[in-house]
């Protein structure tokens, strides 16, 4: 796919720009629940946002680039609710730490499940650079909250290689559950486990190690 088809064309500077864009942005994810991507046209979007096409045209050149922006604002905002949940709870114990990364992940994630789940069509098709960054970021957020624990965490466990892992169970567990995957635990049951899970992951040393 050629690059320029999913760039932004401008960047809004003034808060009724701001304010367009962002009708815009929500529009989009609206009719991706309601139509999906292949009915998706940039008149409905324009029609549903309450703005001109010409407006939105000085933003978006084409579909995939509106996909692209709304791929790319659910992944900041679980970004951000990710710094906000953990950094609020920083003076907690490991066990609190690990409850408030579970409880973000699974609040943060759009829960229609299927906006979620063109999100997760899309993503890999348009923005998979962004799921990346944006995984590594939360991957370095948990790595060093971590680091806080390190008394509290089995000492033979590297923990670039926990944060990685801890990221990768969040994201799969909370995807199958809203999704309603027939493999999957969901709402409170789900949350409940995955501490489990992860603080039995955290706090045993590996006896079989070399």
């Amino acid at each position: 796919m050629a690059k320029w088809e999913v760039i932004q064309r401008k960047i809004p500077r003034q808060e009724r720009a701001k304010a367009t864009l962002e009708a815009i942005v929500q529009a989009a994810a609206q009719l991706l629940t309601d139509v999906g991507f292949e009915a998706l046209t940039t008149a409905r979007v324009a029609e549903r946002a309450g703005v001109s096409v010409g407006s939105l045209y000085q933003y978006f050149p084409n579909k995939q680039a509106l996909a692209a922006a709304v791929v790319d604002h659910y992944a900041e905002k679980l970004s951000v609710a990710f710094v906000q949940a953990v950094a609020e709870r920083a003076h907690g114990s490991l066990e609190e730490t690990v409850g408030a990364m579970i409880e973000v992940a699974m609040a943060a994630h759009p829960h229609d499940p299927k906006l979620h789940r063109a999100l997760n069509e899309l993503a890999p098709r348009y923005r998979a650079e962004k799921v990346r960054e944006v995984g590594d970021r939360i991957a370095t957020i948990i790595k060093s909250q971590l680091a806080r624990h390190r008394r509290e965490i089995a000492p033979d466990l590297d923990l670039g290689d926990a944060a990685a892992l801890i990221e990768t169970l969040l994201e799969n567990v909370v995807h199958r559950a809203i999704e309603r995957h027939p493999v999957s635990v969901a709402g409170e049951r789900a949350m409940g486990q995955c501490r489990r899970m992860i603080m039995a992951y955290l706090t045993s040393v590996d006896r079989h190690a070399a």
